[in-house]
């Protein structure tokens, strides 16, 4: 907040850090009282997608109205009363009472044209690392930081020694999970270097990279959160430094899927023609065994597939198979396809005991995982797979995953199995039950 405030060199912040550390709700806070520190200001709160971005963010959920009830109770509650203020759901804005809002909006090629078209006093892109386009997108944004407030305290200017009124001056913030040292945001905030020529910055000042630990937050952490997110990852060196130390890896050459291959977006459920829950069961039952994982992927009709849901979770078989049938029913699934070679029989009984007669597919591993994984690595190569927006914990496994990695990549499991089954990839439709949504073409 000192920084923010306070700092006349800093332009933009990058907040970087582990999980749950708290960057969220502290740059909501700042936006919120940029926002009512100069009337009549513009800022905006982006993401990659607006689904996510309204999902996590707000306005009318998430972080935003979170934090603003803490900070302001009742607030946002008397605002929705006046008909010119408060939340606009259909166009994704907030307004305060003195005239300040916050535009919320996704990054992607189809909504950075509403972005582009205002001017701000404050930016906030939220997990910037997806951010892939630095020249497009990233210094279109820089383009826009031309907001012309002025502050107010109790109604009237605020002046400098001179007598002259004090600007709100604009500021970008940026934060992330950090994930590779070659990501933009590595080299401008870490080194110092711009991202497209590798030059050193003529204006360093301008940056500042903010560490924001994970043991720091602890207060508003679930008990013994940090010891879990240790041990879930303590067998991969790079998804301990991104999710808990905050710190950026180097690539791994030897991994089946490339970074360069990803690519995101969105898509309505009604667009797609067959959508499966794919189940990775845990060799090790309970709460002490490894993860299960459970991902829903879904196929158009021009064969494009799309990564919808990561639901992988540590738990009893019961509760892990309740996952299950709840994604089945919120993305309206025409079936759940899973993995028999750990329990066979007990797959079937657990799913069958949440929901009699759940349409099941049990599938059997006859090759080894990286084999399995290969044929789908290829149709991301080939630009065949989209994800939704907030995959992250998947995406960095499959990124880390090697023919020599020692710890099971269970989402990339249940990946493998859903793209294997809507593609076929196994060289025909094998296994137990076969249902056709909306007429599925023959791919």
């Amino acid at each position: 907040m000192a920084i923010a405030w306070n700092d006349p060199d800093v332009q933009n912040i990058l907040l970087a850090g582990g999980s749950r550390g708290g960057k969220s709700a502290g740059i909501v806070a700042l936006i919120i009282n940029r926002a009512l520190a100069a009337p009549n200001t513009k800022h905006g709160i982006f993401r990659l997608t607006l689904t996510n971005c309204n999902k996590q963010l707000g306005p009318a959920r998430g972080t935003f109205p979170e934090v603003l009830e803490m900070m302001f109770p009742g607030y946002r509650k008397e605002l929705e009363k006046r008909q010119d203020f408060g939340t606009f759901k259909s166009d994704s804005i907030f307004r305060f009472h003195n005239g300040s809002e916050i535009l919320f909006e996704g990054l992607d090629k189809t909504r950075i044209d509403n972005v582009l078209g205002g001017e701000y006093s404050t930016v906030w892109v939220n997990e910037c690392n997806q951010i892939k386009d630095y020249e497009d997108v990233i210094l279109q944004l820089a383009s826009r930081m031309n907001g012309r407030g002025f502050l107010e305290h109790n109604g009237k200017p605020v002046l400098d020694k001179d007598g002259k009124p004090v600007p709100l001056r604009p500021l970008t913030i940026f934060d992330c999970n950090p994930a590779f040292e070659d990501d933009w945001e590595c080299q401008l905030f870490r080194d110092h270097k711009d991202p497209l020529s590798g030059q050193p910055l003529v204006y360093p000042e301008w940056y500042k990279l903010l560490k924001v630990p994970t043991e720091d937050n602890a207060a508003n952490q679930a008990a013994n959160y940090q010891l879990g997110l240790k041990a879930r990852y303590k067998h991969s060196s790079k998804q301990m430094a991104r999710f808990v130390l905050g710190e950026w890896s180097t690539n791994n050459p030897l991994a089946l899927f490339k970074r360069e291959w990803f690519k995101w977006g969105d898509i309505k459920k009604s667009e797609l023609v067959k959508i499966v829950v794919a189940v990775d069961p845990s060799g090790n039952q309970g709460n002490k065994g490894d993860y299960t994982g459970i991902v829903v992927a879904g196929i158009d009709a021009s064969g494009h597939v799309w990564v919808l849901e990561d639901a992988s979770l540590k738990a009893t078989p019961e509760v892990w198979a309740e996952k299950a049938v709840a994604m089945y029913d919120d993305w309206q699934a025409d079936y759940i396809v899973a993995e028999k070679n750990f329990g066979g029989e007990m797959v079937r009984t657990v799913i069958n005991g949440v929901r009699r007669n759940a349409p099941l597919k049990l599938v059997n591993a006859t090759r080894a995982k990286i084999v399995r994984a290969e044929p789908v690595a290829i149709q991301y190569s080939n630009g065949n797979v989209t994800h939704l927006d907030g995959l992250k914990e998947l995406e960095a496994q499959m990124m880390d995953y090697d023919e020599d990695a020692k710890k099971s990549p269970d989402r990339m499991d249940a990946l493998v199995w859903a793209l294997t089954e809507l593609l076929r990839l196994n060289g025909g439709a094998s296994g137990e039950t076969r249902l056709v949504r909306h007429g599925l073409p023959s791919f």
